[in-house]
């Protein structure tokens, strides 16, 4: 009988055969996924590389350990527990997620508003965190814009620790967490020694490192929002974030008006002036939360933020048909441009 260390033996040397197998192949990878924070996390790696397998596995163990940390859908995460006490006294978070609500703010100062995860009670009363999309009363509207904004947070840099000013404060990281997972995890990849690599949460969100198998950078397809099944273009992307912000999938309808989950938090309603915004950056959550918040800003400030910040990246589509594709910041390959 072969005992678990014999039979593994013969599992990695028929593991190493087909991927040895397989190694020309340019279209080939090896894919690994887990599912997380309501989406399905995935990493590529070239067939080479089989051997981080072990390290691809830490790394999806380190975005299950973030969703406990972050979630508003589990009353012992750290997020929850903030929003249960923090107007009652200063709470301590930990070091990097601390860092992370910092970054949140800034980039919400950079954009002047059109950034700020303190949404959580507009999330909240358009039915949005229950995925059971409702308009609601004047009142309770009035009652969750009340309750929004930077200006009900008092950050403590040396000790860590925040406070709201305002009772009913309510942050949700659904705008930038998926992003900072993707950052973690590609942190310890690189750490364990791995520079090739492609990691995905949902399609929306990507960080790509390294080489694919066609050489420098990977290539990645974005949709175009009129045209189920087509798409704008391509994007190579070489050690740098995407994010892309629509309303294709979570929206509803009422009385023939659609009402996507992409809330502008300085209006309270939801954004309709465009359908699809993409965004590259240096790292994921970046990525993220500027997709965000450019998909409510105009194509002027978009064009502006792009142009005093050269390592961001924007695609804009406005909400009509036939709405020109804006481009600022990357190369976006289309169908009809020549080959190289």
């Amino acid at each position: 009988m072969l005992d678990r260390r014999g039979m593994g033996g013969i599992v990695r040397s028929a593991f190493a055969a087909a991927l040895a197998e397989r190694e020309a192949s340019p279209g080939y990878y090896l894919v690994l996924g887990r599912q997380a924070m309501a989406c399905q996390f995935q990493i590529f790696l070239r067939p080479r590389d089989g051997s981080f397998v072990p390290a691809v596995h830490e790394a999806l163990n380190e975005i299950d350990r973030l969703e406990r940390q972050m979630t508003v859908y589990r009353d012992d995460s750290e997020i929850c527990l903030l929003n249960r006490t923090a107007f009652a006294c200063p709470v301590p978070v930990e070091e990097r997620l601390y860092g992370l609500l910092r970054r949140a703010h800034e980039i919400g100062r950079q954009t002047q508003g059109a950034f700020d995860i303190t949404a959580g009670p507009l999330i909240r009363c358009w039915g949005f965190l229950e995925r059971k999309g409702r308009i609601p009363g004047e009142e309770e509207l009035d009652s969750a814009r009340a309750v929004t904004g930077w200006d009900k947070v008092l950050f403590d840099d040396g000790n860590h620790s925040v406070r709201f000013l305002r009772s009913g404060v309510e942050l949700n990281l659904g705008s930038i967490g998926k992003g900072y997972a993707l950052d973690r995890a590609a942190e310890l990849l690189r750490s364990a020694g791995l520079n090739d690599f492609m990691i995905h949460a949902g399609h929306s969100s990507i960080y790509a490192s390294g080489n694919s198998n066609l050489g420098p950078g990977w290539e990645v397809s974005i949709r175009a929002p009129h045209a189920p099944g087509a798409s704008l273009g391509t994007i190579r992307l070489v050690d740098e974030g995407m994010s892309t912000s629509g309303t294709g999938q979570q929206y509803f309808v009422v009385d023939g008006r659609k009402f996507g989950h992409l809330l502008d938090p300085r209006t309270g309603w939801p954004s309709t002036h465009n359908s699809l915004c993409s965004v590259t950056a240096p790292g994921a959550a970046q990525a993220e939360a500027l997709s965000t918040a450019f998909f409510v800003m105009t194509p002027e400030a978009v064009r502006a933020y792009c142009d005093s910040h050269p390592e961001v990246g924007s695609i804009l589509v406005a909400a009509h048909e036939n709405a020109a594709v804006l481009v600022w910041g990357l190369s976006l390959k289309t169908g009809s441009d020549p080959e190289n």
